[in-house]
């Protein structure tokens, strides 16, 4: 799902700005044509996504020309900049197919806008990326590390996979310590907004890490979890799958509407497990439940986190009593996670030759395969509560 841009002669501000503001929408490859006659060039000989040209004082002839390559690819968006509002200017160009006008330099929130609007548009025809639910039903078993060092495969091992990596610890998450983020934005900067959650407001929000991975971590705020309901949840998956090849959500170990929104929406769930009666037992619990909220075996992933040959528990044990197979091992590697955790970078930029990094990469291999990119999500009329309701019958108003 990585995008490519065009950018012609003078026709945007500094390229450090637009490179900011389009890799925010997938556009990882922004390349400059030296002028509008280069760029026109350069779309008959190639295909771009998005096309940002000047077109002050473009003749009839490049008029034609411009047209011609528009029609040829339908899914080419062309934003055009001119110095001034030129009311004939405008008309002939949109004429032409051009689908944005921008006053010359536009302003980073104004690109931005107008790429907004354009993915938008464009919206129903794109396929959805890949989500990845990581939970675990009691703390302590290296959730949040799983999620981190998956992304952060998934964007070191497949070409086509820009990757966002959701915190939905709503108060307390880990993802900023494990990836030394000191973001200027988080999660809780988007309850306020409610329903005017965009991907413009989403992207502008995001943090940048190593290896390819957008991160949205968490805030700090307890209020923060009563505000943040399903529907909020369910936009921002949306949006996130929208623009990214890959999302892997950092689950909250509690079901909350949040995690139970996140849980039906994904691909592929990873629940996390250790081979201990505590860890092995939670699982269980959590197992119970997703086969009672309806979810496919195919769907539920048990990854055995910080597994050595010398455990007491064997896997065969481990799958007798959770009655499912085993999906993935990770191997135990206390120094490793210990020192990439201390410098917040993934296991791979520590030691990519390691055993660890070896299997992380595997890991996401295997999530990968069929299923990886289907999931439904839970009905927004249930409203605030309904699916806990159904699933553990704790609707207050009929206690009464």
């Amino acid at each position: 799902m990585q995008r490519r841009a065009l950018i012609a002669g003078n026709s945007a501000d500094s390229r450090e700005t637009v490179n900011g503001v389009l890799a925010r929408f997938g556009f990882s490859q922004t390349e400059q044509a030296a002028d509008r006659d280069a760029a026109i060039a350069a779309m008959h000989d190639g295909h771009f996504d998005l096309v940002i040209l000047p077109v002050e004082g473009i003749t009839p002839n490049q008029l034609v020309a411009l047209e011609r390559e528009i029609r040829k690819q339908s899914n080419t968006s062309v934003i055009a900049t001119a110095p001034a509002a030129d009311a004939d200017l405008i008309v002939r160009a949109m004429r032409a197919g051009v689908h944005e006008f921008l006053i010359f330099p536009p302003k980073a929130e104004e690109l931005a806008g107008s790429v907004e609007r354009l993915m938008r548009r464009s919206r129903s025809k794109t396929k959805l990326g890949e989500l990845i639910a990581v939970y675990s039903g009691k703390g302590g078993l290296g959730s949040t590390s799983i999620a981190v060092n998956v992304a952060q495969a998934f964007g070191a091992h497949r070409s086509d996979a820009r990757v966002a990596l959701l915190d939905l610890v709503v108060t307390g998450g880990d993802v900023r310590v494990f990836l030394n983020l000191k973001p200027a934005y988080d999660l809780s900067h988007l309850i306020a907004k409610g329903s005017q959650i965009d991907a413009e407001l989403l992207n502008s929000l995001l943090t940048p890490c190593p290896g390819g991975v957008w991160a949205l971590p968490t805030g700090d705020s307890p209020e923060d979890a009563e505000l943040f309901d399903s529907a909020a949840v369910e936009a921002i998956l949306n949006l996130l799958r929208t623009h990214f090849s890959v999302t892997v959500v950092d689950c909250d170990h509690h079901l909350s509407e949040a995690t139970l929104t996140a849980l039906d929406a994904a691909g592929r769930i990873v629940l996390v497990t250790q081979l201990s009666v505590p860890a092995l037992r939670s699982t269980q619990r959590s197992l119970a439940v997703c086969r009672r909220l309806g979810y496919d075996d195919s769907k539920l992933c048990v990854v055995v986190n910080r597994y050595q040959s010398g455990d007491v528990l064997p896997v065969k044990d481990a799958e007798d009593l959770l009655q499912t197979s085993v999906f993935w091992k990770l191997p135990n590697d206390y120094r490793l996670s210990a020192a990439s955790l201390t410098k917040g970078i993934p296991v791979a930029l520590e030691d990519p030759g390691s055993k660890l990094a070896r299997s992380y990469a595997e890991l996401a291999m295997k999530l990968a395969g069929p299923g990886a990119a289907t999931g439904s999500f839970a009905s927004a009329k249930d409203g605030q509560g309904g699916r806990l309701r159904k699933l553990f019958g704790t609707d207050k108003r009929t206690k009464e």
